[in-house]
């Protein structure tokens, strides 16, 4: 088995869009594939197909409904707020223990595979009140891929995320900077600014183009 967590520098920088590419083009190769978002926020109920997890479903081939959604989400909340808030407004119980579980029994259960963990947000967004990503990741000890996209202060946080992450020990297997859409900011300059201060392996996802190098560098 090869698994992957995905973080990145904060929220819509690409994470899904990034694991879509990933997940589909290892399914092309005929590589057995798997991702979970174990948490997720704002989404609908009445659009699965269009949530994280309902995307990351479309592209492992599988069909979204709500088990499915299940199976691979533990927790889904509405509002789009940080999953430790929501869970506290909610009066659910905040059970690191159990997230940690129920991707470590997914990880073991999918064993043989190609395996992306989702994250919430960014490297230290919370996941509970004691909690943050930068834990779990550290906790479940796999590679991370971190994603960033070309924004105003997208050098400064992306060089923290690499700076935070290395001081936890977690491997970044590589830093892919994406492009969402056409109109979209082209991710090469932001490259090029990383590259000054950073000797990460870096690779762009750009819109409407494959992740070949990408795949080829995950694969070594």
């Amino acid at each position: 088995m090869s698994a992957f967590f995905v973080t990145s520098t904060g929220t819509d920088a690409g994470k899904t869009y990034v694991s879509e590419k990933l997940l589909c083009a290892w399914r092309s190769a005929g590589r057995p594939v798997h991702a979970l978002k174990p948490l997720m926020s704002g989404y609908s109920e009445s659009s699965l197909e269009t949530s994280d997890a309902g995307r990351l479903l479309a592209a492992m081939g599988q069909p979204v409904n709500g088990e499915t959604v299940s199976n691979i989400c533990l927790h889904r909340h509405e509002p789009p707020l940080a999953p430790n808030v929501i869970m506290r407004q909610a009066g659910v119980h905040q059970d690191y223990p159990a997230i940690l579980s129920f991707v470590r029994h997914n990880l073991a259960w999918h064993a043989g595979k190609t395996v992306l963990i989702e994250g919430a947000g960014g490297v230290m967004s919370p996941v509970t009140d004691t909690r943050l990503h930068i834990d779990l990741m550290t906790d479940l000890g796999l590679p991370a891929i971190l994603v960033t996209a070309p924004y105003l202060g997208a050098v400064s946080h992306t060089l923290s995320a690499i700076s935070v992450l290395c001081a936890r020990r977690v491997e970044i297997a590589a830093l892919v900077i994406s492009q969402l859409a056409p109109d979209r900011s082209p991710p090469g300059s932001l490259a090029s600014e990383i590259r000054l201060f950073s000797d990460l392996p870096i690779f762009t996802v750009q819109h409407g183009q494959d992740c070949q190098r990408l795949i080829e560098h995950l694969g070594h």
